[in-house]
């Protein structure tokens, strides 16, 4: 008896072992912290001037390198109408790092998608800035955290 329940519940691990592979394989979009593959979604032709719409909206999805397509989940945030994504784990940060290689990526924004270029921010002054907003955006951020983040300028190409 106890082996025969043994064997059922066996065979349904299994099972769900198996449904959670397949899903994970065919992955799109990101799932929380669970990277995605290629976004799905409705692409936006030409060029974006205002990035003010993203404000409306608690986060976007980076997908970066466009041979083969990972996408994450991220905040944005807009300062001097200048859109930026943080990357929170700087530069240990695998979709960062792709980004760097290759910086056209493209952001999906509510259920629209853009093509963009996301290039690092380096230069002292303006990352002094966006790390000030981000803090003031994200309050309960440490700024000792946010002094390790990198943040990405995007531009619409």
């Amino acid at each position: 008896m106890i082996k025969n329940i043994l064997k059922s519940i066996a065979a349904v691990l299994a099972l769900i072992v198996l449904t959670l592979s397949v899903l994970y394989v065919n992955r799109r979009d990101p799932y929380r912290i669970i990277p995605g593959k290629q976004i799905t979604g409705e692409e936006v032709p030409g060029l974006i001037d205002d990035w003010s719409f993203t404000l409306e909206h608690r986060g976007v999805v980076n997908e970066v390198r466009p041979s083969n397509p990972y996408s994450v989940n991220t905040s944005s945030l807009l300062v001097e109408d200048v859109l930026y994504i943080p990357s929170g784990s700087g530069e240990h940060s695998r979709w960062a790092q792709f980004l760097v290689e290759d910086p056209n990526m493209r952001l999906k924004v509510g259920n629209k998608i853009y093509k963009v270029r996301a290039i690092r921010v380096e230069e002292p002054s303006r990352l002094d800035r966006v790390r000030e907003a981000y803090g003031k955006k994200y309050p309960r951020t440490p700024a000792e955290n946010i002094a390790n983040f990198w943040f990405f300028q995007v531009e619409s190409r």
